[in-house]
C-alpha cells in the first residue's frame, strides 16, 4: 500500500517505513529465532511504526493527504498487528524463559 499511494503524501517521508520490517528481519537474526526475542523484536517493531508518523510530523511536516488523524489510526493498526504477534511469540515463550532473570 505504502508503495502504490504512500500513507504519508508523496515524497520520500515514506521511505521511513522501510525501516520497520527491516528492524524486523535484522530483530529475527541477532535472536535467532527464539520466541522471547522475537516477542520483543516486534514489540520494537510497532513502537517504530508509530513513531514513523511522529518523525514526519515533528521533521518534515508533510502534507498528510488523508489527514492526521486517519494516518495515526492505519499505523495504530499495523503496529497491534505487530502487538499481536509479540504477544502469541510472547505465549510460545517456554516457562523457565519467562521466570528467568536474564
Amino acid at each position: 500500500m505504502n508503495g502504490a499511494v504512500g500513507i504519508i503524501g508523496d515524497g520520500p517521508v515514506n521511505l521511513m517505513y522501510v525501516g520497520v520490517p527491516a528492524i524486523g528481519v535484522i530483530g529475527a537474526f541477532i535472536v535467532s529465532l527464539e520466541p522471547r526475542g522475537m516477542a520483543r523484536a516486534l514489540f520494537v517493531m510497532a513502537l517504530a511504526q508509530m513513531l514513523v508518523p511522529v518523525i514526519a510530523l515533528v521533521i518534515w511536516n508533510p502534507p498528510f493527504n488523508p489527514g492526521v488523524l486517519p494516518v495515526f489510526v492505519l499505523n495504530g493498526i499495523f503496529a497491534g498487528l505487530w502487538l499481536t504477534s509479540a504477544g502469541l511469540f510472547r505465549r510460545a515463550t517456554p516457562r523457565a524463559q519467562v521466570e528467568s532473570p536474564a
